[in-house]
């Protein structure tokens, strides 16, 4: 049997293809659009016989172009779908016994590694697209270069890629890189990117009336990010062929479109055609006779959804490179025209490829993976990455998978862990099914669980408030969303029936997909041991199914203070707000599956919130049941204000959660003590005898240890005052209790009885005047103290008054007979000389009454 056609541009380089095959074992790829590398290499490596008996592989990154791609490789080899070529995505398989080339998707091939670690009976593996770098085809290169390297060195590797940096990859596969030329016309580049408020579809409806006012043959292929944007251009289209000149059909292309829908997209006619797709007709997939494509910008590119906690398809725009692919699709059998929907000052702004998936997903899918493998990935030694990512981003998912119970304390794969491995789902969900089957409740999990693994299956949430859930319901969003969806499923996903329940059709055929597949793992089990569950459904199942949730999403454990509020208190004090339409209602715990944050209205305050949605109720001793090892007893002392005393809070402490807190006054103790002591110390607190004395006390203290450092006497610094406030404090509880302690006496007992003398004399409250009258010192600590006294006072004291001994003067305050002062001095001979006779005659003409000397 021979390929077909071999006037294409991969056949100049075939034989060098199969040369390198030969000596090294693998080789890399480069071949643009056009070229006919997707269809036409396993073709090659069939006929030269590079995989011997075995058979080969062809790794695409979608479901669509999987299916597309082997139907037209089995076309050209003039076989049925199924016999020599056949093709295995995760809801459809064509294979046989016969099947020679097989194209499955990335994610089906690390399956199949799982189920057979040496690939047996398989001779080649081609990596299509590697390009856009997702991580299944990541692992699935580390994977098959590791086999290589060990057990089994007679598997050829081939990588191709429309556009890849093939030194890099060469250089780490330590191969050759072939490069083959591509069959193209000339492509016109022109910006459309109309009103930037507009939809994107409405957008896509204006170019597309521009392109066909231009009279040029050929379909037209339009790009948009999703299904949901697909059926907007589709309504939008479809007067606009009716006004047109001869009229178009319109056909979408996406992957969740039955198959012979997609094949009416993708199928030749004479008639003129719209053809609305997302990426995946980007590459791989051959449509003819495109004459302008209309290209969006947008892709919907897998990412970690901090919102769910697990990976999802959101939308971005697309790098350079993907633009450049997108505009090729219009110049594959004659020069045609792209029109960008964006303006052309962002041409160079964008990125000139898309960021490998390794960078934008988390890595607990790919860590439980290659756990299964016995390899470590954070060991470049054990496994190695193209681009190694950071360490620390496998620490948060070793931390994860721990949690969940899937990796021992020396990461190796525990007994759940294993059973995670063989669920086609993320880690958390995962976990969530095998607990739902092992507790007799697996149907129903799955809708859960493809609920949350999918989009949103509602519209307008407060339209569809699940009208038809009993009373007795569990209060969940999940519970609720089931309730809807299986009403939609009733109706056979009618598009109107949906409408009315405030439903998107397509997201509940998507969900309705995927409880399928989980479905079908489950058949594969064995009956559940003890199922804690044997009633026909509803309020029971949803119970055990809200402890399954638990288990899988712990790190999303809230708490509701109060329950005349919405706001939520999470591990590591996290605050988030319960969703307005939650059905969750007054549950004061609660596990929210998706953590979203909004820019909240002025009336709320401004800045940014976190919205917890999809929410479940939880009683909150399951927690300690579900995760006995990360839940912990609980004692804390708190000071209650308006006791003016301290409290013991006593409960089970799940991270920084308190769960069940009971609340009683605390017993006296140095530990409920330091509260108050420590009120006191920053103010909040302050001895009802704590006076001037105590103040004029600390202060003579601080200036005589200041004159005389020889002593070492205390300076009530912090720490002396923290220890003698303890001491007055003692064990007491209440505040009452030592309010009205004599403070200056704990105060000068911390000092000597000798030192206590010592002070006084050095530091005197007072010192008496010749007249009798006495004079109050103020002492501040680094200043020189301060003394007061009228003039007629001071007539008889010829020298500065002194304190310490001698060795520090005072600071006069010489006041007027009106109190104010005249003059202020250390030096009293010199006043007396200098100052005062021009001071007296003017004082005395003032204050002619008082005795002037």
């Amino acid at each position: 049997m021979q390929p077909q056609d071999r006037s294409l541009p991969i056949y100049e380089v075939a034989d060098k293809v199969v040369a390198e095959l030969g000596n090294v074992g693998r080789l890399v790829l480069s071949a643009p659009t056009g070229s006919g590398k997707t269809t036409q290499v396993p073709q090659i490596l069939l006929e030269a016989g590079c995989a011997g008996d075995g058979q080969i592989l062809v790794l695409q990154p979608r479901r669509l172009a999987t299916r597309l791609v082997a139907s037209r490789v089995a076309q050209e080899l003039g076989t049925q779908l199924g016999q020599i070529v056949g093709y295995q995505t995760r809801h459809e398989s064509r294979q046989g016994p016969d099947t020679k080339i097989l194209f499955l998707t990335e994610g089906l091939f690390l399956r199949r590694l799982l189920s057979s670690p040496h690939l047996s009976g398989i001779g080649a593996v081609a990596i299509d697209e590697f390009h856009e770098r997702t991580i299944a085809a990541d692992l699935s290169l580390g994977l098959c270069r590791h086999l290589q390297a060990t057990g089994r060195p007679d598997l050829r590797l081939v990588v191709m890629s429309a556009t890849l940096d093939t030194e890099v990859l060469s250089q780490w596969l330590d191969c050759a890189a072939l490069h083959a030329q591509g069959r193209s016309f000339p492509v016109d580049i022109d910006y459309a990117p109309g009103r930037p408020e507009a939809p994107v579809w409405v957008r896509a409806e204006h170019a597309l009336r521009r392109w066909l006012q231009t009279g040029k043959p050929g379909h037209i292929l339009v790009f948009m990010p999703g299904s949901f944007e697909i059926r907007r251009c589709l309504e939008a289209f479809v007067s606009t062929a009716k006004q047109s000149e001869g009229g178009f059909d319109v056909f979408p292309l996406y992957g969740g479109l039955p198959p012979d829908q997609q094949d009416l997209a993708v199928a030749p006619g004479e008639r003129r055609k719209v053809i609305v797709s997302t990426n995946v007709a980007e590459t791989s997939i051959t449509i003819d006779d495109i004459g302008c494509v209309i290209d969006s910008g947008l892709a919907r590119v897998a990412r970690y959804d901090p919102t769910r906690g697990v990976n999802a398809l959101l939308i971005q725009k697309i790098s350079l490179a993907s633009a450049q692919q997108r505009a090729g699709r219009a110049g594959r059998t004659a020069p045609g025209t792209c029109l960008r929907l964006w303006p052309e000052s962002e041409a160079h702004a964008r990125p000139p490829h898309d960021a490998p998936e390794i960078e934008r997903v988390d890595l607990v899918e790919a860590m439980l993976l290659l756990a299964a493998f016995g390899i470590d990935p954070s060991q470049q030694a054990s496994f190695r990455w193209l681009d190694p990512p950071p360490v620390e981003r496998f620490d948060r998912a070793r931390e994860l998978l721990r949690q969940l119970g899937a990796l021992d304390a020396e990461d190796g794969l525990t007994p759940i862990g294993q059973a995670m491995v063989d669920i086609p789902a993320h880690p958390r969900l995962a976990r969530m099914l095998s607990l739902a089957h092992e507790r007799g409740v697996g149907e129903r999990g799955c809708v859960w669980a493809a609920l949350v693994a999918e989009r949103d299956i509602c519209q307008r949430p407060l339209a569809s408030r699940y009208r038809n859930i009993p009373d007795s319901g569990w209060p969940s969003d999940l519970a609720a969303r089931a309730a809807a969806w299986d009403q939609a499923r009733r109706s056979r996903f009618d598009s109107r029936r949906c409408d009315t329940l405030g439903l998107n059709a397509g997201a509940c055929r998507e969900v309705n997909r995927t409880v399928d597949q989980f479905r079908r793992w489950m058949k594969n089990l064995a009956p559940p041991s003890d199922p804690q569950n044997n009633s026909s459904g509803g309020h029971d199942e949803d119970q055990i199914l809200a402890r399954c949730l638990l288990a899988a999403f712990l790190d999303h454990v809230a708490l509701r203070r109060s329950p005349d509020t919405r706001l939520c208190e999470m591990d590591g004090r996290r605050r988030v707000t319960l969703d307005r339409d939650s059905v969750v209602g007054d549950s004061q715990t609660l596990v929210a599956v998706q953590l979203r944050e909004v820019e909240a209205s002025r009336a709320e305050g401004g800045g940014v919130h976190t919205i917890a949605s999809l929410a479940t109720a939880i009683e909150s001793g399951w927690i300690a049941e579900e995760a006995q090892a990360v839940v912990s007893s609980s004692s804390q002392l708190v000071w209650d204000e308006e006791e003016r005393a301290v409290f013991e809070i006593q409960g089970q402490r799940f991270g920084a959660l308190l769960l069940d807190e009971h609340r009683r006054r605390a017993a006296n103790s140095v530990q409920a003590a330091q509260l108050i002591v420590d009120r006191l110390l920053n103010g909040q607190l302050r001895f009802d005898r704590w006076d001037d004395a105590v103040d004029a006390w600390l202060a003579r203290a601080r200036c005589v240890a200041e004159w005389f450092p020889e002593r070492s006497l205390s300076t009530y610094d912090e720490d002396d005052l923290a220890i003698i406030i303890a001491e007055t404090v003692g064990e007491a509880s209440r505040w009452g209790a030592v309010r009205q302690a004599p403070i200056l006496d704990h105060l000068r007992h911390a000092l000597s009885w000798e030192d206590q003398q010592f002070v006084e004399e050095m530091a005197p409250e007072r010192i008496r005047l010749p007249t009798g009258h006495g004079m109050r010192i103020v002492y501040t600590p680094g200043q020189p103290p301060r003394g007061r006294a009228k003039i007629q006072d001071l007539y008889d004291v010829s020298e500065t008054p002194q304190v310490a001994g001698g060795r520090i003067r005072l600071l006069l305050e010489i006041l007027a007979p009106n109190f104010r002062p005249a003059q202020v001095t250390d030096d009293l001979p010199g006043f007396w000389k200098r100052t005062y006779p021009e001071l007296k005659k003017e004082l005395k003409r003032r204050y002619p009454k008082h005795e002037w000397r």
